[in-house]
């Protein structure tokens, strides 16, 4: 009896080893649906932003966006004088690069107060690739500090001269004695909220368009940008008050305010998924990110949304296609005046920071934490139009560490991103 149990034993033991041996066959995924139209869908709240901006308009002085770029305050370098830790991990070399001075790089553990998130170019405002005689970059930053919250920032970058500005995004309203004011650009958005996360802009003809993740997307114009050290009433060093106050005009200490001339908004207003970046399948998009596609007629803003992974294809996140107006550089809404997107899909991976697209073929970026490689890949649709899901296509290649919003550059046939975490900030091309 005991020699039959130690046969039955060494028997069970072998099978063991054996099965362990074996490949593992997973689970087939289920295929990822492609989402629903009727979720992307953005009503215009701008309401009198436009005529309160008309009030600033009579109190402070304007400069264009030439002559910012010309007058600008802070110097970063280009070429082999720009180095950066974020593209240690690159393969191949960055075709051209950014890089912020030493106060915007921020240094790891110290008191880091603004994020790099956004990039757009020239050749997303313009399709001679032209700003006058510029060919300038633009970057969005949010704000992490919490006295006081100050919204959101953007840097107006020369590459001739390696010099940039900063710029803040501003809120307009009208204060309790009848005045033009404006606050922080937050959500919700009454002065009390967390900065706007900013993590896409595209500046297309005069507006810059910049995406509220729980809200929508919130429209500037390049030909309001008050200067405030110019101002009779301006005070440009004070770094804790903005808007008027006692009939002056501050602006955290910055020179230049932009502030909000439109809005389009989820039907719901200010809606969010759970938290932790868990997205769900359906229901409204979360927006955050954009980009513009100049190869599609008309032009089209692409939005996305970052999901973390949670291992399911319906989950990854979705991007969506909205027709914009050449002529007016404005959003092209449906007669009934509510924007809807043309197209919608959903993405084959998760982490996406970025997207963008150009002759019909999709270009991710992905972050992997503050260590390691992120990652570029190409996708295509199963559907030309309307919605479908994105199929990765081609090498997921490793980039540089931290890779956040993507912009294309045609005329260089370059996809543009800017990295986020303090110590490896640079903004930098590569090959499409």
């Amino acid at each position: 009896m005991r020699r039959r149990n130690l046969v039955a034993a060494a028997i069970s033991a072998a099978l063991v080893t054996t099965l362990a041996a074996l490949p593992v066959l997973a689970a087939s995924a289920a295929p990822a649906d492609a989402p629903n139209l009727a979720d992307f869908v953005l009503n215009n709240t701008s309401g009198d932003l436009q005529s309160r901006v008309d009030q600033l308009d009579g109190q402070l002085p304007k400069l264009g966006v030439q002559n910012i770029l010309e007058q600008a305050n802070r110097q970063g370098s280009t070429g082999a004088a720009c180095t950066s830790p974020a593209l240690d991990t690159m393969r191949g070399p960055a075709l051209r690069k950014f890089c912020f001075n030493d106060q915007d790089t921020g240094t790891v553990g110290g008191n880091v107060e603004w994020m790099p998130q956004g990039v757009t170019t020239v050749a997303d405002a313009q399709e001679d690739q032209q700003w006058g005689s510029k060919q300038a970059f633009l970057v969005s930053w949010y704000d992490r500090g919490t006295a006081p919250v100050k919204g959101v920032r953007v840097s107006f970058l020369d590459p001739a001269t390696s010099r940039y500005q900063h710029v803040l995004l501003v809120y307009p309203y009208i204060n309790s004695n009848g005045n033009p004011s404006y606050e922080p650009v937050t959500t919700p958005q009454a002065g009390t909220g967390d900065s706007v996360h900013a993590g896409g802009i595209v500046w297309y003809g005069n507006y810059l368009y910049v995406v509220d993740t729980a809200r929508g997307i919130r429209v500037f114009d390049m030909r309001y940008i008050y200067d405030l050290a110019s101002a009779s009433n301006g005070n440009t060093t004070d770094q804790n008050q903005v808007g008027r106050q006692n009939n002056v005009y501050y602006g955290f200490g910055y020179r230049y305010v932009m502030p909000q001339v439109a809005g389009w908004s989820n039907p719901e207003g200010v809606i969010d998924h759970p938290g932790d970046y868990q997205c769900t399948a359906g229901g409204r998009q979360r927006y955050s990110y954009v980009s513009l596609d100049r190869s599609t007629t008309p032009d089209t803003l692409l939005t996305g949304e970052y999901c973390a992974d949670q291992g399911d294809a319906n989950l990854n996140g979705r991007v969506a296609r909205w027709n914009l107006d050449g002529a007016t550089g404005l959003p092209s809404p449906d007669a009934d005046g509510v924007w809807r997107a043309k197209s919608a899909y959903r993405l084959p991976k998760p982490r996406v920071q970025g997207a963008t697209a150009t002759e019909g073929r999709w270009y991710l970026s992905t972050s992997n934490g503050e260590n390691n490689a992120g990652n570029m890949q190409a996708a295509v649709p199963d559907n030309p139009t309307g919605a479908g899901v994105l199929t990765a296509d081609g090498p997921n290649r490793a980039v540089a560490i931290g890779v956040e919003d993507l912009s294309y550059w045609p005329g260089r046939n370059e996809l543009w991103t800017v990295t986020e975490h303090p110590g490896k900030r640079v903004l930098y091309a590569v090959p499409r």
